[in-house]
């Protein structure tokens, strides 16, 4: 009967040391998992070791020595080891609380510089530019150079999308759209610029066709974006009949209209902004003089409205439009705007 008891208490023992063995592993599991204890511990930690005492890290943080030890506690059974020797009037770092206190340090000290650069005015600044590829492409890729030189401390990210804009869910800070200026109540529109739009084609295709009235539109092919355009508007800026085109070809993009035109596929009304590089150097040409502005349509420069005025993002919404006004007025010179 002895022998029996004894084996059943050593079956016990075994049993107790398996699952106290169990509990072990899985509490440094535990520790090994890639999570941390809240932070507000590691600042408490930090102001403890920096002057080896709980009570000069209580005066420091305005709380109680017994919830700076308490907190401290809290941190040493986290990782299951002894961060400080608990001396008569005075903490010292054991070996395992000497290298936290390093990175706790080195973290902490990142963290300032971090958070100190969004309220240094002379730290550089990220702004992200979402535009639409055509615009972005055409125009605006060309003129950021001069943006950079101007404003060092300025840093662009431009991304070419033509999907709608959310600046509550997207990292956006100012967009540039067409519209009609009926944006949403939370966004901050401003007109680009005033744009001015006329129809435009290769000197091939216009010495092809012998382009030289509005009438001889009759014998064109006509570019359109799939969203239509203003061409009877154009033709009643001229005091001229509208005309039925011989053929009609559709693009989904702006920029691929205007390739087609430069590849002598037809004739399409395009605006100064999009075709700024192609007029200049002589790829397209404006057939007619007279050109027509679509009132409250066209390009708006977008920004939440919560950041239209943040220092940064109105530096560049007021180089944009002065940059706009700029590519507008000197394309106008050769052509004949409405008169007002």
């Amino acid at each position: 009967m002895r022998e029996l008891r004894n084996s059943a208490e050593l079956n016990s023992s075994e049993q107790a040391g398996r699952l106290l063995s169990g509990a072990i592993g899985s509490r440094k599991a535990e520790r090994q998992a890639p999570k941390l204890p809240p932070l507000n511990l590691f600042r408490v930690f930090d102001a403890a070791a920096r002057h080896h005492s709980f009570r000069l890290a209580a005066d420091e943080l305005c709380v109680t020595p017994s919830a700076v030890s308490q907190q401290i506690r809290q941190l040493e059974d986290y990782f299951g080891v002894r961060l400080f020797r608990r001396m008569p009037r005075s903490v010292e770092l054991t070996r395992d609380g000497t290298i936290l206190a390093d990175v706790v340090q080195e973290a902490l000290t990142m963290l300032v510089h971090g958070c100190g650069r969004l309220f240094d005015p002379d730290a550089s600044v990220i702004l992200c530019i979402n535009t639409s590829t055509s615009l972005a492409n055409r125009w605006l890729v060309s003129h950021l150079k001069g943006f950079m030189q101007e404003h060092p401390q300025i840093k662009i990210t431009l991304l070419a999308s033509n999907d709608p804009v959310d600046f509550r869910r997207q990292d956006i800070d100012v967009a540039i759209r067409w519209g009609k200026n009926d944006w949403k109540s939370d966004v901050f529109a401003e007109r680009l610029t005033r744009d001015y739009h006329f129809p435009v084609c290769s000197p091939g295709y216009r010495d092809e066709i012998d382009l030289r009235t509005p009438q001889c539109l009759s014998r064109a092919t006509v570019l359109h974006e799939v969203h239509g355009s203003a061409w009877t508007t154009w033709f009643t800026t001229t005091d001229s009949q509208s005309q039925t085109f011989r053929d009609t070809l559709y693009f989904g993009d702006a920029a691929l209209m205007l390739e087609a035109a430069v590849a002598n596929q037809g004739v399409c009304l395009t605006n100064y902004l999009l075709a700024e590089k192609d007029l200049a150097t002589g790829r397209l040409i404006a057939p007619f003089e007279t050109v027509f502005d679509l009132e409250d349509e066209g390009y708006y420069i977008l920004t939440s409205v919560d950041f239209a005025n943040k220092p940064a993002v109105e530096t560049l919404r007021t180089w944009l439009k002065r940059e706009a006004d700029a590519t507008v007025m000197s394309a106008t010179s050769d052509l004949r705007p409405p008169a007002r």
